[in-house]
C-alpha cells in the first residue's frame, strides 16, 4: 500500500537536497557555509560547516557572529553617535582577547548538527542511545572539529538536552527565549492578547493565507522581511534568498502568511512546526516599517501567530528578541544554549573552550537577563 511521506519531512529533505549540492549560500545570502547530512533515528539531518567565517556571516552559521559579533551589533545599533566610537574602543579591549581565545578553541570551524539556518531549530526529542550513536559517527567524519548543535532549551526538548549532556556535551548559553503554551487560558486573559486579537479581526488589513500566495509575490515578501530583520536590526540575522521563499510556498518548508493594505503587500509571516514534540515558531517575520505605527502590523503578525499556535494545538515558540512585547503576551522566559562536544580536540582547544564557556555561563545569563528587562 503507497504511503506519501508527511509534508514536513518532504520540505526538510529538498531542503537538505539542494544545500548539500550547493551550499547554504543557496538558502542565505548570508551564509557560506557547507553542508552535509548524518542520519539521526533514521532521518537524515544537515550538518552545516565553516571554515572562513567573515564580518558578515550570519549567526545562524557561525559561533563567532552568535557570540561575539552580534552582541557587539546591538550595543553600537542602541548607541548614541557620541558612545559609538567609545564603545568601538572598548570593544576592541575586551573582544581581542575573547577573539584570541575563540580562534583557539575552533568553535568556528564547529560540525553543527541538525542546522537549517533559521534562528530556531525545533528539534525531536532525541534519546540518549540515538544521541550517543550520532555523536560516535560524527566523531569518526568530522575528527578535527567541535561538535556543536544550536537552540537547546531544557523546557523545549527535557530527553534531548538530558541525553546531550550524558553523552558528555556541555552547554553554553546564547540567548534569551520566550515560551508560551496557548491552551492555557491565562493567556488570553492578557490585555495586550485581547486588544491584538481584536486589531487582527479589524478588516482595515486583510489576512492572506499561503494558498493565496504566489510565485510573483516573492520580492516582495523578501524585502518586507529584509525592512525589518536586515536593515532595521542587523545583517548577521538570516538573509533569506528569493529561492529560500520559493521553496516555502512550494513546499510549505515554512507556512507562509501575509498581510494585504490598500491592494499591496505589508506584512509576512513564516510558520515552522513540530508537531510531534508540540511545538511552533516564526523563523520569518516582516513588514513594511514605513507604514504608520498605527497600523499595528507587528502586533496583527504576532496576534496571527499565537491564533494559528492555539488552532493548531501546538506550544509557541516566541524566539528572542522584543522581549516586554512577548512577555506582555504570555511569553515566559528562558535560557536557551548551544551544546558543544570536544573532547576529542587538542588540549589547547578543550582548555580555550573550558575558559569561554566559564565566562559565558558567568556573566551571560545576567546580561541577557538584564537586556531583557528581566
Amino acid at each position: 500500500m503507497h504511503t506519501s511521506l508527511p509534508p514536513r519531512v518532504v520540505a526538510d529533505a529538498l531542503w537538505l537536497m539542494t544545500a548539500r549540492s550547493r551550499g547554504g549560500q543557496h538558502w542565505l545570502n548570508n551564509a557560506t557555509c557547507d553542508v552535509n547530512a548524518i542520519e539521526i533515528a533514521g532521518q537524515s539531518q544537515p550538518v552545516t560547516l565553516l571554515d572562513n567565517s567573515t564580518w558578515q556571516e550570519s549567526y545562524v552559521a557561525s559561533p563567532r557572529s552568535t557570540w561575539l559579533r552580534y552582541p557587539r551589533q546591538e550595543i553600537l545599533r542602541d548607541a548614541s553617535a557620541a558612545k559609538a566610537q567609545a564603545i568601538k574602543l572598548g570593544s576592541c579591549a575586551i573582544l581581542g582577547p575573547l577573539s584570541a581565545l575563540f580562534k583557539a578553541s575552533k568553535l568556528d570551524q564547529a560540525a553543527i548538527i541538525a542546522n537549517h539556518l533559521v534562528s530556531t531549530n525545533l528539534y525531536s526529542d532525541w534519546t540518549a542511545s540515538e544521541i550517543s550513536k550520532v555523536t560516535d559517527k560524527l566523531l569518526e567524519t568530522y575528527p578535527q572539529r567541535p561538535l556543536m548543535m544550536r537552540n537547546i532549551c531544557p523546557q523545549v526538548n527535557p530527553e534531548l538536552t538530558e541525553s546531550l549532556l550524558a553523552k558528555g556535551w556541555q552547554l553554553f548559553p546564547s540567548r534569551m527565549i520566550y515560551l508560551c503554551d496557548p491552551r492555557h487560558a491565562s493567556v488570553w486573559k492578557h490585555n495586550h492578547v485581547k486588544q491584538d486579537a481584536r486589531l487582527l479581526d479589524h478588516p482595515v488589513v486583510e489576512v492572506l493565507g499561503h494558498e493565496t500566495l504566489q510565485m510573483h509575490d516573492i520580492a516582495v515578501l523578501q524585502e518586507l522581511y529584509r525592512q525589518l530583520f536586515i536593515d532595521k536590526h542587523s545583517y548577521l540575522n538570516p538573509d533569506f534568498s528569493a529561492a529560500f521563499f520559493e521553496l516555502c510556498l512550494e513546499t510549505e518548508f515554512l507556512e507562509m502568511h501575509a498581510l494585504r493594505w490598500q491592494g499591496k503587500l505589508v506584512g509576512v509571516l513564516g510558520i515552522y512546526t513540530q508537531p510531534e514534540q508540540g511545538w511552533l515558531t516564526t523563523p520569518l517575520i516582516g513588514y513594511d516599517t514605513s507604514l504608520p505605527k498605527e497600523l499595528g502590523l507587528y502586533r496583527r503578525l504576532m496576534a496571527l501567530l499565537l491564533k494559528t499556535a492555539k488552532d493548531k494545538k501546538l506550544k509557541l515558540h516566541y524566539s528572542s528578541g522584543a522581549s516586554q512585547f512577548k512577555r506582555a503576551r504570555g511569553g515566559i522566559p528562558h535560557l536557551e544554549y548551544t551544546a558543544i562536544y570536544n573532547r576529542h580536540l587538542s588540549t589547547t582547544a578543550v582548555q580555550s573552550a573550558a575558559i569561554f564557556g566559564r565566562l559565558l555561563t558567568t556573566f551571560a545569563p545576567s546580561i541577557l537577563k538584564k537586556a531583557d528587562g528581566i
